[in-house]
């Protein structure tokens, strides 16, 4: 029970203030004036200048004489000075309204802490459980807050823009690995090192176009060669039984680990050149040597390089969503998917760049490998294209294509069978981990603790139930969308399906909410801001019209009673929203930040 003084010098009845005393709301005032004209603004009942308060089972009490009980029906408020404490207002809740007899009512009040302590305590830096944050950044992206509020999101997403990637205008590089030279220069002959690695084998390249679009290589002194066609190199190469007898591997790959240069399209042929000095690929001509089978003979590589790519803004094409927290997982995602059994979630607020650059690192091996990831992921060092691949695609199943030799076709066969069935196994036993998972957590609930205070001021505070945690136990997530991997992940690499339904370079896809879990979280978010977790100074005046405040064993302090003190400290920790406008509880009004 607050307490109060009880001779006083005046007293208004009011009615038309819109809050109560569970203090679940209030209005907040910039200064003492503002908030003395606000309530002598406020319809009077009645007014007296000379009233004593009395007390019955430490109720307080004004009597009201007169006969104007129906009149009183409609007091909700009431505002005194006490001659002992100066000008000073002190603001009170009615509570009852008690017909004495035709002549007499009493009127039950208690003190409003907030507006009658609200210039005379101080906010501490407090561990501040939730508020309206902070937004935007100056640049218009979201501020970041990852926090997990509890809330169910739902079990599916929506694909909300697919961008499919295919990088260099749709070009392919057909590998031929052999174990000696198949060319007229050295022929017979293996080169001894490459990537810096003793190695026994050649390496042929071919550039094509599935489409059948001719290309031609321009060399360091700017000579060109047309490039043979994929048909008549293979025809070339068979003709000859040791070339057979010589090939390890052919295989068609997007990425060969070499960065070069492509011109032209269209109408005209397109013009390929190599561009680093280090990775010398020569034109090198395959058979009889008036039959124009040009290849790339890729003579040496000191390194692979990283190709990169920019894919445009991280954001864009997302929902105009209001809530900023709607952008971050788990309630916006970016997925990349090769749909040949390669795919990785990425959260946006995580790269740390405006746009979206994409890597590719592609190889010549016999086992080759190529990798998407996306640049400067979780990464503020300085080896963005070096550790990026924790995070990325790793496509180790090349599209090959099928080597005559009988002895090399049959191993080659039954390596891809034992490989296929590996793979098959693990997807098969994620699936049951994850399914066993969800089986085990069931639906996450909150318990809670009374506050006990030895019977003071926060008992006799009423409903001050803590309205986020019951929302929450009403809304609590139910599982997380990730845990059950999607179908595709079971699918392997076959040449023909990937090639003939074009499922080449990357795809892009980014996924947010299903539209109903949108509105109940925009809804959420809007009337109790965000989960904050944060020893700080909470934010109180930020927003147009109300700003949301929740602490856990708050630090204010105040020249006034304890009582009231510890009174006021309860407000804090069971959640109050402080309206800047009169209009409480409209929570349509436009709260953007000020």
């Amino acid at each position: 029970m607050a307490t109060l003084p009880l001779s006083y010098t005046k007293v208004k009845i009011l009615s038309g203030v819109k809050w109560s005393n569970d203090y679940k709301h209030t209005r907040m005032f910039g200064s003492k004036e503002e908030q003395l004209s606000y309530f002598n603004g406020k319809p009077i009942i009645y007014e007296n200048s000379n009233h004593v308060f009395s007390m019955n089972k430490d109720k307080h009490i004004i009597a009201i004489g007169g006969g104007i009980y129906d009149k009183l029906l409609k007091a909700n408020y009431l505002m005194f000075q006490n001659s002992e404490y100066a000008d000073k207002w002190f603001y009170c809740f009615v509570t009852k309204i008690e017909r004495v007899n035709s002549q007499v009512t009493n009127i039950h009040f208690e003190l409003d802490l907030y507006q009658t302590w609200f210039k005379d305590f101080t906010f501490n830096p407090s561990f501040v459980v939730r508020e309206h944050c902070q937004l935007w950044n100056e640049d218009g992206s979201p501020v970041i807050n990852t926090i997990d509020e509890g809330l169910n999101y739902g079990l599916e997403y929506d694909d909300v823009h697919i961008q499919h990637f295919v990088p260099n205008q749709g070009i392919k590089f057909l590998v031929i690995i052999s174990t000696k030279s198949l060319h007229d220069t050295d022929k017979g002959k293996a080169k001894a090192t490459y990537n810096g690695l003793p190695q026994p084998l050649t390496y042929y390249v071919l550039p094509i176009m599935l489409n059948g679009e001719p290309i031609v290589f321009i060399n360091s002194k700017g000579e060109d060669f047309a490039m043979a066609s994929p048909e008549k190199f293979l025809s070339s190469v068979y003709k000859e039984e040791e070339n057979q007898k010589a090939i390890v591997s052919i295989f068609i790959t997007e990425s060969i680990g070499c960065p070069f240069t492509l011109q032209g399209g269209g109408e005209s042929p397109l013009n390929i050149s190599f561009t680093e000095k280090d990775q010398k690929i020569s034109q090198a001509r395959i058979g009889d040597a008036t039959s124009n089978n040009d290849v790339l003979w890729v003579e040496d590589v000191n390194r692979y390089m990283t190709e990169t790519y920019e894919l445009g803004g991280k954001y864009e094409n997302l929902p105009s969503y209001k809530e900023s927290k709607l952008y971050m997982y788990p309630y916006t995602i970016l997925t990349i998917d090769d749909f040949r059994g390669n795919r990785v979630d990425y959260k946006l607020e995580y790269i740390y760049d405006s746009k979206i650059n994409l890597n590719i690192k592609g190889s010549m091996g016999t086992s080759n490998k190529v990798s998407h990831s996306i640049q400067k992921y979780n990464d503020k060092s300085n080896m963005t294209n070096h550790q990026d691949n924790q995070y990325g695609t790793i496509d180790n199943n090349p599209n090959d294509i099928p080597v005559i030799t009988d002895l090399l076709a049959a191993y080659l066969q039954g390596h891809k069978n034992s490989i296929a069935k590996q793979e098959q196994s693990i997807a098969f036993n994620g699936l049951m981990n994850g399914l066993g998972s969800i089986a085990g957590k069931g639906v996450p609930g909150t318990s809670t603790s009374e506050y006990q205070d030895g019977g003071g001021i926060i008992s006799g505070i009423q409903g001050q139930g803590n309205t986020i945690l019951q929302l929450q136990q009403i809304e609590a997530k139910q599982k997380d969308i990730g845990n059950i991997p999607p179908q595709i992940t079971k699918q392997g690499s076959n040449s023909a399906y990937d090639m003939g339904h074009r499922y080449d370079g990357i795809t892009l896809i980014k996924k947010t909410l299903k539209p109903e879990y949108y509105k109940k979280l925009n809804d959420f978010f809007n009337m109790f801001g965000y989960k904050k977790n944060e020893v700080k100074v909470p934010f109180m005046n930020t927003r147009k019209n109300w700003n949301y405040v929740q602490t856990t064993s708050c630090n204010i302090t105040g020249d006034f009673n304890h009582e009231d003190l510890q009174g006021i400290k309860s407000i804090f920790d069971s959640g109050i929203t402080l309206w800047h406008t009169d209009e409480i509880g409209n929570y349509s009004l436009d709260n953007s930040e000020i």
